[in-house]
């Protein structure tokens, strides 16, 4: 038998409980999760874990993370189109970057049953997807220092650019690494996209005629990047899974097949696909974040597909057009200058 691997999990690591109605069940569940990290960590690096909070009051514990600078953004679940399930935030702890696992403590009751139970091997995913998440932010903090709630962005569009690659680039990576432990959600991941697949074209369609009537522009942008923002992270929820398990989606997801044929996102969800294989060819030989741009090139060109113009200005504002569409039922065109920071992407 050959020897295992040492973990990289601190020897020193915690979990935290927080509203469990019996402290039996968060003994027992606390105990299984730290011994699954410590599983995991023979596989990934887990150095900079700082802690675990399982919480059944997940959204709460969210928001009274300490991450030990002052951030321009607030910690919350996704709720628009999927349940936010966990979150691995980077936090600062005395100068050095590190990662806070959180769990929705509900999501992680399977592991009370039997241990090959669907339930149980969904939760085992779960966290060896978050512990990927750590490896994740360990690898770009030691690739580009002083980055990660370090940097503050020049301009508004800047941050904006970032955010998307983040949570696109991220989640495709984390799904990658984590394929092959547990359970993977993959017909959870393929029916969320499918939903925003249908759904964000035509959002995004009512918000123009909503800013052709009202002129709120603020709201306009808002409500383009939550769909086409989500719609890329959730397709590389898909295409990081899909590649973690060495699947090709136009094989072996029929239904994403079919619903991608002749679709407008069709020829981005290819850009991507190809984008995020390029980025995980050099995985941790990053030179400047400049390669991961081809990310927020394509939210961007799907910002102009979708009929939203935007233009960077030299002064950190963002002036955005919405000239005459077929598919938008007006001739007027407005420009208009944009300074408000958009909600985030979440998680």
């Amino acid at each position: 038998m050959s020897e295992q691997p040492q973990t990289t999990t601190p020897s020193s690591l915690s979990a935290s409980a927080r509203n469990y109605a019996r402290e039996e069940d968060a003994r027992v569940i606390g105990s299984n999760v730290l011994g699954l990290i410590k599983i995991f960590g023979q596989h990934m690096d887990l150095e900079t874990l700082d802690g675990v909070t399982l919480a059944y009051d997940y959204s709460q514990a969210l928001e009274e993370l300490d991450r030990g600078v002052q951030t321009n953004s607030v910690l919350m679940a996704s709720k628009d189109w999927g349940v936010g399930v966990a979150m691995t935030p980077a936090v600062l702890r005395e100068g050095v970057l590190k990662s806070h696992i959180l769990f929705n403590a509900a999501f992680l009751e399977g592991l009370l049953d039997e241990p090959q139970s669907k339930a149980c091997q969904e939760a085992v995913h779960i966290i060896a997807h978050e512990c990927a998440h750590v490896e994740i932010n360990a690898v770009k903090d030691r690739q580009f220092p002083n980055k990660i709630l370090r940097y503050r962005p020049e301009t508004w569009f800047e941050g904006l650019r970032l955010e998307v690659i983040e949570a696109s680039w991220d989640e495709y990576a984390a799904c990658r690494i984590s394929a092959g432990f547990g359970a993977a959600p993959s017909e959870n991941y393929q029916g969320v996209f499918l939903k925003i697949l249908a759904e964000a074209g035509h959002n995004v369609r009512e918000a123009i005629l909503k800013c052709r009537h009202d002129a709120d522009y603020d709201a306009l942008l808002i409500e383009a990047q939550r769909n086409i923002g989500s719609l890329m992270k959730y397709a590389s929820y898909v295409l990081g899974t899909a590649d973690g398990l060495e699947q090709e989606t136009e094989t072996d997801s029929p239904e994403i097949s079919a619903a991608l044929k002749e679709h407008w996102f069709a020829p981005f969800f290819v850009r991507l696909r190809d984008s995020h294989r390029a980025l995980w060819e050099r995985y941790g030989q990053w030179e400047s974040l400049k390669e991961f741009e081809t990310i927020a090139d394509i939210w961007f060109d799907m910002l102009v597909d979708r009929g939203i113009d935007v233009t960077p200005q030299v002064d950190g504002a963002i002036y955005v057009s919405i000239p005459f569409r077929a598919d938008t039922s007006s001739y007027q065109a407005i420009v208009w200058g944009l300074r408000q920071a958009t909600k985030g992407l979440g998680g």
